[in-house]
């Protein structure tokens, strides 16, 4: 072959001996040959770049090689060998089915099986992509499949075995080609290296590895690229500027923002990313690659070597794992894995990425149960006790004295007017001190003090609650409320917010234009499911005394 042939092609294994990897395949036809077993139709079957055409080339120089086929070493250098290799032979016939897919096509394939082989002892039919052949070329095959002419051999290659007719895969013997772990691919990178005077660094060939995704011809195709890029000495930052890769220091660097639930430090990190010039889903792949890292170390307690790109990545690696903890961890893989099938189906790459990061760095801005949940985690890191799930509140209780005065949430209406003022923007009901049902407020000059409503009271130890605290657990409180059962009452306590709250009591503000929700939430039985959700998220037991 010429020297412009690309390397995938030039180091082709050329027998089984020099497969890496599929030794369930390598052991199966090795025995095979040696035993004269050879089936008349095989299916092979696996992703891109596993090896199937190359094990199928193996397979035809093992059974027409000139020097003792068949045989489990083919030569290599007779003209049988030679032609095989290079695709020219005239008994070992390849056909991409996915140009040659129709009736026809197969019908003089058909026509050509009757003659015997010409130069070797075997005839083999290489047909590629065979998942794309049309259901009428399939049963057009089906009977030659079945009763082919004597030393003749099918090799059907596909990425999509569901696609093959059950009666085409039935005829035949099926191998499963595995994709290659990173160890083999930096194998067969190193073994290139090694034939073509290459000098390379061990931590590219681990980032080279890492980006092929189980494919040998991937790996190969980026090693021939970066020889044309920057010659027979090859460094990381030439893989990372080739690749568009993101460098460790910006993969650890959004690691950390994360474990310090850092929202602001995240973006910098995403812009850093943007400014490199670096796509947004190769960045998101890239930082997949660095938490499954993480994950496999939390899990096993070490860092496999082959996923520790430099020397220097390992005690940071060790230090990140021990850093993070294990439900952030799984949630930031979660939310990317997400954020790149939303990129898939057409959304903006950097947006998807960055919300992403921000739901993994700061979990409480998801508005879902989830978010709910990280909330509650978060108040009880910061020292608000926990509490038991949110209940329906019990039914109103006669009324009685209560032993001290407690909180209350209250609604506090302000001056009603047309048109608020930019410092109106909501309307807030106060409270009474006198129990009982509440009674309906009347208008009030703008001057005029609010009419205060009494709306729940519990506990005196829920007195130390102030506006900072209620206001910061407020969405937690909506979301304890819908998590409860009340979903109707939280509907109505939608796009409010605490206005004040001291002495054991909180005023709530509604928006003006609310006017139908706060006549809802100024009912009693609404009043008490808002005051046992606000009770449970603040970790204050409910008072005796409901009204």
């Amino acid at each position: 072959m010429s020297e412009a042939t690309s390397l995938y092609r030039r180091h082709r294994p050329g027998s089984f001996d020099q497969v890496v990897g599929q030794c369930h395949v390598v052991r199966t036809l090795s025995n095979a040959i040696e035993r004269d077993q050879i089936h008349h139709a095989y299916l092979f079957v696996g992703s891109r770049g596993t090896g199937k055409t190359s094990m199928a080339k193996i397979l035809a120089a093992s059974l027409n090689c000139e020097k003792g086929g068949p045989t489990l070493t083919p030569c290599g250098v007779c003209e049988s060998c030679r032609s095989i290799a290079a695709g020219t032979s005239v008994d070992v016939i390849e056909m991409d089915a996915a140009s040659n897919r129709s009736v026809d096509d197969i019908r003089g394939l058909r026509d050509r099986v009757a003659f015997a082989p010409t130069q070797g002892s075997w005839k083999v039919y290489i047909l590629d992509e065979a998942h794309m052949l049309t259901k009428e070329a399939w049963n057009a095959f089906l009977k030659t499949l079945e009763e082919p002419p004597p030393n003749t051999v099918f090799i059907l290659a596909t990425t999509e075995a569901h696609k093959v007719m059950p009666t085409i895969a039935d005829r035949c013997q099926r191998f499963d080609f595995q994709r290659p772990s990173m160890e083999q691919l930096s194998e067969v990178l190193n073994r290139v290296s090694v034939a073509e005077t290459i000098e390379i660094e061990a931590p590219a060939v681990s980032m080279i590895a890492r980006s092929a995704s189980g494919s040998f011809r991937d790996a190969l195709g980026t090693l021939d690229q970066l020889v044309a890029y920057s010659g027979k000495k090859i460094e990381l930052n030439d893989v990372i500027e080739l690749l568009g890769a993101a460098d460790a220091d910006l993969l650890f660097g959004v690691v950390d923002a994360i474990v310090a639930s850092d929202p602001k430090a995240v973006l910098a990190q995403v812009e850093t990313m943007a400014q490199s010039g670096r796509d947004p889903a190769r960045f998101a792949r890239d930082m997949l690659g660095h938490l499954r890292v993480l994950l496999v170390t939390q899990t096993t307690g070490e860092i496999p070597e082959a996923l520790a790109v430099t020397a220097s990545d390992a005690p940071r690696l060790a230090a990140q794992a021990n850093a993070i903890g294990p439900a952030t961890l799984i949630r930031t893989i979660d939310e990317l894995a997400a954020a790149l099938t939303t990129i898939r189906e057409g959304d903006e790459a950097r947006l998807a990425v960055e919300v992403a990061l921000l739901k993994a760095a700061r979990p409480d801005l998801d508005p879902g149960a989830e978010g709910l949940m990280r909330r509650i985690e978060k108040l009880e890191r910061s020292g608000v006790p926990a509490a038991a799930p949110p209940v329906m509140a019990p039914a109103p209780a006669p009324p009685a004295a209560p032993e001290a005065p407690g909180p209350s949430v209250s609604v506090d209406p302000g001056p009603e007017s047309d048109d608020p003022g930019p410092s109106a923007q909501y309307e807030t009901v106060g409270e009474a001190a006198a129990p009982g049902p509440p009674t309906p407020v009347a208008s009030a000059p703008p001057s005029a003090a609010p009419e205060p409503i009494a709306v729940a009271e519990s506990a005196p130890s829920a007195d130390d609650l102030d506006l900072e605290k209620v206001t910061q657990v407020w969405p937690t409180v909506i979301e304890a409320l819908r998590a409860s059962g009340s979903g109707p009452t939280a509907s109505y306590f939608e796009g409010t917010r605490p206005t004040g709250a001291g002495g054991g009591k909180v005023e709530i503000g509604f928006p003006p234009e609310s006017s139908f929700n706060r006549r809802n939430a100024e009912k009693p039985e609404r009043r008490q499911q808002l005051t046992a959700a606000l009770l449970t998220v603040t970790g204050e037991r409910t008072g005796r005394h409901l009204r």
